[in-house]
């Protein structure tokens, strides 16, 4: 039985919409390795059997994108009806729709950097305190380290578990909610993920999933150690927040993010956020790649502007005239090798306000084959635009 043919509202149905999105998830990492291997195979290649395969992979691509979207939307709308239904006060509008369970009612909290967050200590934290700061002489201060924090006993962590379902079973969810937020931040990565097994056996409904996601929240080496460590010790609901929240990272500091996730051995996941930032908007692609090339990740900022070509010409055009000149040069070389010379007129024609963008694309069709640069210059010429700088 699907999941429209049941009566709405039950955790079945939650569940269900879960499930089908971490499969449509699966399939849409599938078909974009197959989008990338197809691309590549048809460098040099005028197979008409390779372009209908990529054709037909794109549309799938597409199609599982708006399918994902539905039933995103659809979880959303489900887990409010349902926290309508229950007795907990109203509250704020989870910040998503994988954000489940009645402890998702409040969205997560935007706490600071673990350098920055406010020491676990005092009766708010039950006892589990962070060490005192060590008074320092007076002399020019040390460059800045990162913060390791001191690792939690069981009993510490059962007692933080036990403050927090307190609070939430007395109704003061915002508060719960900000200190679990705060210990996701505060606490070593492999506290977190035992924190997270406690909230999970023990509740409240959807607190171990918050905590994952308000993970993503802290510091780079923060998010992708808890991630690898979710992912040792088989919390893979969890670790599935966590990574999904962390498509929202920002552009500035997505480089630092990447570099954590390889220092770990999720360098598999680098690749999957890279793929999943190929698809946003002109203006933060390209925000991104720059911020790559500036931390020393340049091979990344190809890559992710390899993954981009195969958008509409006009985004592409649009991505290539915020580009600095090196990496706008890159994209063009990109859309001529791998673009039909239709789409290359198109992309051209988005080009011609800026006369520099323009010659480097002239330039990139120089250096194709005779065919397909004969191919791609009478695309222009029919679309009337120069031949010429």
């Amino acid at each position: 039985m699907t999941v429209r043919e049941r009566d709405p509202g039950t955790a079945e149905d939650v569940q269900a919409l879960r499930t089908e999105l971490d499969e449509l998830l699966r399939a849409r990492r599938y078909a974009a390795q197959r989008e990338q291997r197809l691309t590549e195979a048809l460098v040099g290649s005028a197979d008409p059997e390779l372009h209908r395969q990529l054709a037909q992979i794109r549309t799938l691509r597409d199609g599982l994108g708006a399918r994902h979207l539905e039933l995103s939307e659809r979880l959303l709308a489900l887990e409010d009806h349902r926290r309508e239904q229950t007795a907990v006060p109203p509250a704020r509008r989870p910040t998503g729709a994988r954000f489940g369970g009645a402890y998702g009612a409040s969205a997560a909290p935007q706490p600071a950097p673990a350098a920055a967050a406010a020491p676990m200590r005092g009766a708010r934290f039950a006892g589990v305190s962070a060490p005192e700061p060590e008074p320092v002489a007076a002399q020019p201060p040390p460059p800045p380290r990162p913060v390791v924090p001191e690792p939690r006993s069981a009993a510490e962590l059962a007692t933080l578990a036990a403050r927090i379902g307190a609070l939430h079973g007395r109704g003061s969810a915002q508060e719960s909610a900000a200190l679990t937020a705060q210990a996701a931040v505060v606490l070593a990565p492999a506290d977190v993920a035992r924190l997270i097994a406690l909230l999970r056996a023990e509740g409240p409904a959807g607190a171990a999933g918050y905590l994952a996601r308000a993970v993503a929240h802290g510091a780079a080496g923060q998010a992708a150690g808890t991630l690898a460590e979710l992912r040792r010790t088989g919390l893979s609901e969890e670790s599935a927040a966590l990574f999904h929240a962390l498509w929202g990272y920002p552009a500035a500091e997505l480089p630092a993010l990447l570099a954590a996730l390889e220092q770990v051995g999720l360098s598999a996941d680098s690749l999957t956020l890279l793929w999943e930032w190929g698809s946003a908007p002109p203006a933060e692609l390209a925000a991104l790649a720059d911020h790559l090339r500036a931390a020393g990740r340049t091979e990344d900022a190809y890559r992710l502007l390899h993954q981009a070509a195969g958008r509409r010409a006009d985004e592409l055009a649009d991505t290539a005239l915020r580009l600095d000149a090196q990496l706008a040069e890159a994209l063009s070389r990109q859309v001529a090798r791998l673009r039909s010379p239709a789409d290359l007129a198109g992309y051209a024609a988005g080009l011609s306000p800026s006369p520099t963008r323009y010659r480097a694309l002239l330039a990139a069709v120089g250096t194709l084959d005779e065919s397909r640069s004969r191919a791609a210059l009478a695309a222009l010429r029919g679309a009337g635009l120069p031949l010429r700088p």
